[in-house]
Parts: C-alpha cells; sequence; structure tokens
C-alpha cells in the first residue's frame, strides 16, 4: 500500500473506533502511532511519538487552557452567572421572550470568562431554567435557548477552541480573539431578533414579565459589573498588547479567584474542588491534543492533506462553492463527533485546502486563517447543538431531570436555522470576521 492508501484507512479506522465509543483522543493516538509504524517502523513512530508527545505537553502556549478554565470555574463557583441573569432579565424580562434573551445575553457574558460550552450551558441551565418555568415559558423555548446559548462559551473570547486552533495552524491567537468578536456579538443579536420575532407571532410562548423600575434594573447591571471588569480586563489587555494571552489568562483566574473569596470567604474545600476539576479537565483536552497531534503528523506523513487539497482543486469548483461544501461536511459531521475532535480531525485536512483558494475568497492566506477559524468554530458549535449528539442538549436533559431530550431538541430548531444563516453570511461577507483585526492593524 502506498503512504496515501495508508492515511486514508487509517481515516477510517479511526472514524469506525470513534463511532463504537473509544474516546477520541484514544483513538486519535492509536491509529497516528500504527500509521506510522506502517510508514517508517516501530522505531520511528517510537521516536515520532516521543518527540510529537513531548513537544506538545511543554508547549508554553497550552498553558493559557488550564488558566481559562480556572478563571471560568472561580467564576461559577461566586455566582457570577445569577448576577448576569438578573441583570439581563432586569432591562429585558418585561418583553414578550425578555427572559429567553436575558438567558441568551447572560450566556454571552458568562462565556466570555468561561470560554466552553458546556460549562456555560450547565452553568445557566441551574439559573435561568426555574426562571422561566415559573413564568410559564414554553419548555421547548426554555431548554432549545440554553443550549442554544451555551454555544457563544465556544466563540466569544477567550476560547478554548480557538486557543487550539492557534496551536494547530500558528496563526496569533489575539488576532483570532479579535476576529471572533464580531461574529460572537452577531450571534447574541441574531438569536434576540429570532426570539423576539418567535414571540411576538406566538405570545405564549414567552409572556412578559413584570416591569422592574430603573432603580432595580441599574442595581442589578452594578452586581454584574465584576464580570464586565474582568472582560475589560483580559480582552482589553490583549488587544492592547498589555500582557499575552498567557498573562491575560493567569490575571483573570487571580481576579475571579479574588471576587470568588470576597463574596464566599475562604473556603479550602471549594478551592480544592475547583482545582482538581480544573486538572480533570485539562486532563481531558491535552489527551485528545496529543492523540490530534500525533495522528496530524501519522496525516502529514502519508500526504493525505496535500492529495486532498490537489483533489479539491482538480474538481474546478470555485472558492465560494467549496466554502459551502467544507460547510455541508461539517454540519453532518458535527452530528456524530464532538466539538474539540472534530475540530482537530479536520483543520489539519481543510487548512491547506482553504489557503489554497484564499485568492477566491478574497482574502490573503493569512486572512484566510483568521476567517477559517471564526468560520470552523461557528459551524463546529452548530453540532453541539444538533442530534443525535448535540452535547449541550445531553447537558442540560442531565440537570434538568423532567425534560425529555426530543423536547429540547425541537427548541434549537429557531437558533440552528439562525446560525445557518450567521454562516452563510460569513462565507459571503469575510469582512464580518476580518473588520476588527483589520481595526486593530491600523
Amino acid at each position: 500500500m502506498s503512504g496515501f492508501q495508508i492515511g486514508l484507512a487509517g481515516f477510517g479506522v479511526m472514524l469506525v473506533m470513534i463511532f463504537l465509543g473509544v474516546p477520541i483522543g484514544v483513538a486519535m493516538a492509536t491509529v497516528g502511532f500504527l500509521g506510522l509504524v506502517a510508514l517508517i517502523g516501530i522505531d520511528g513512530a517510537l521516536n515520532s511519538l516521543a518527540i510529537v508527545s513531548s513537544a506538545e505537553v511543554a508547549n508554553y502556549n497550552l498553558s493559557v487552557i488550564p488558566l481559562f478554565v480556572l478563571m471560568g470555574l472561580f467564576a461559577a463557583r461566586a455566582g457570577l452567572s445569577h448576577q448576569l441573569f438578573n441583570a439581563a432579565s432586569g432591562f429585558v424580562g418585561h418583553l414578550r421572550g425578555g427572559l429567553v434573551m436575558a438567558t441568551v445575553s447572560a450566556c454571552a457574558m458568562f462565556g466570555a470568562i468561561c470560554g466552553s460550552s458546556l460549562a456555560t450551558a450547565a452553568t445557566m441551565t441551574k439559573v435561568a431554567v426555574p426562571e422561566m418555568r415559573a413564568r410559564n415559558y414554553d419548555d421547548s423555548l426554555t431548554l432549545g435557548s440554553v443550549a442554544a446559548g451555551g454555544t457563544l462559551g465556544i466563540l466569544i473570547p477567550p476560547s478554548i477552541m480557538l486557543v487550539i486552533y492557534s496551536l494547530i495552524t500558528e496563526t496569533p491567537l489575539i488576532d483570532l480573539f479579535a476576529a471572533a468578536l464580531i461574529p460572537g456579538l452577531l450571534q447574541v443579536l441574531m438569536y434576540i431578533v429570532a426570539i423576539g420575532a418567535l414571540c411576538w407571532f406566538v405570545p405564549g410562548l414567552g409572556p412578559a414579565a413584570p416591569k422592574v423600575s430603573w432603580g432595580e434594573a441599574l442595581r442589578g447591571l452594578m452586581s454584574a459589573a465584576p464580570v464586565l471588569l474582568i472582560f475589560v480586563i483580559v480582552i482589553g489587555g490583549l488587544y492592547l498588547g498589555v500582557f499575552t494571552p498567557t498573562e491575560g489568562a493567569a490575571v483573570g483566574a487571580l481576579a475571579t479567584f479574588i471576587y470568588q473569596i470576597a463574596i464566599d470567604g475562604w473556603n479550602s474545600k471549594k478551592t480544592r474542588a475547583v482545582l482538581i476539576e480544573t486538572a480533570e479537565t485539562v486532563a481531558m483536552v491535552f489527551l485528545i491534543v496529543v492523540g490530534a497531534s500525533v495522528f496530524s503528523f501519522f496525516m502529514s506523513f502519508s500526504g493525505v492533506p496535500m492529495a486532498f487539497a490537489g483533489f479539491v482543486q482538480d474538481l474546478g469548483l470555485s472558492g465560494i462553492q467549496i466554502a459551502f461544501a467544507i460547510m455541508v461536511l461539517y454540519l453532518l459531521m458535527g452530528c456524530v463527533v464532538d466539538s474539540l475532535g472534530l475540530l482537530l480531525l479536520t483543520v489539519p485536512v481543510l487548512f491547506p485546502v482553504v489557503q489554497s483558494i484564499s485568492g477566491e475568497l478574497g482574502m490573503t492566506p493569512q486572512e484566510a486563517a483568521l476567517w477559517f477559524g471564526v468560520f470552523a468554530i461557528i459551524v463546529i458549535e452548530i453540532g453541539l447543538i444538533t442530534p443525535p449528539i448535540g452535547l449541550n442538549v445531553f447537558v442540560i436533559q442531565a440537570a434538568v431531570r423532567d425534560a425529555s431530550l426530543a423536547t429540547a431538541f425541537r427548541g434549537v430548531i429557531p437558533f440552528l436555522l439562525t446560525d445557518i444563516v450567521r454562516v452563510v453570511l460569513l462565507i459571503l461577507f469575510p469582512a464580518i470576521a476580518l473588520w476588527f483585526p483589520w481595526i486593530l492593524a491600523g
């Protein structure tokens, strides 16, 4: 067998292993190692495994991940999610669907200091679902809004997925954060418009809550000031060049830790629980990263990515057609593969394709790297609320025991349609992602 054939066979075997329930990090590492054995022999494979694994684990840029995870967990322990929801509901709760709008807004703000969709969805479920149920909101819209709002945590900076993409493609992380900001805010706006339209035509979906006074609304906003301050310090410091991403993550983690102590006082058991949960989360992420690195090394050695890029170019499709084909591919694969695994699985193969068509899309290769990072993560996040996997939906169903998966999945349909419109806009108008990086670059 040629290297290309071995690479294709390895890719197929890995997909089968994932479908059979093998953890994706283990599946990628196993196939990658055995593929290297077939290509360069056992000694070469062992040397490659040692070099690739140690290089990834020792990568300084990866230190940003545990710090962002730690920041999100401290924020959750400090009850910032409650304050964010109360602040948002004070301004829009009196509108039809207002509490759903507040939920989406709170998810966006919490995602800005959390960086994880699953954590955002799980945290906001405990806060928002009881409030909406108490006001007789439609259960499907209630559950669907939290699941969809949770996906904001994967895009709005700081984002762990953007960190991983930056490491894979060697794209500057600060530029990626800048590119993701406008599309993330656009997602919030489009969700709110969709909610308003739904509840206008079907008022029973989200009854208006009693209007609060401006004084109460402003007090709620002031209670959320720590979140806004932490976001401004971390993201503003990054964009202004005050500190690096790792330093910014450390500042954010320290700020949320100090705030949590100020709210709850020192509690060694809680702090220990946060540290253990951080270690468990980071260990899982690192296992996937190492496995993906071994697999990517094997794929590069086999020549599959470049052969695939050449094959796509030979099809004679336009750049826009290729972009739409990639979108459909991600939507289909997102139904069965988890978000982080899908990113690590596809970017090494598709990134050369996007670079090769950057001119047809009206971008330089550097701009295409930024655009594709935002594009890929937006499409991948759709998989978090798409059956049959829809991890955000499963997280919510686990937290709300009397909720059915069918009800929750029915509730995400309007948000799925909104997301697809946003992806189409991003393909047709790449400046949505590139405008802010252009501004920062002067």
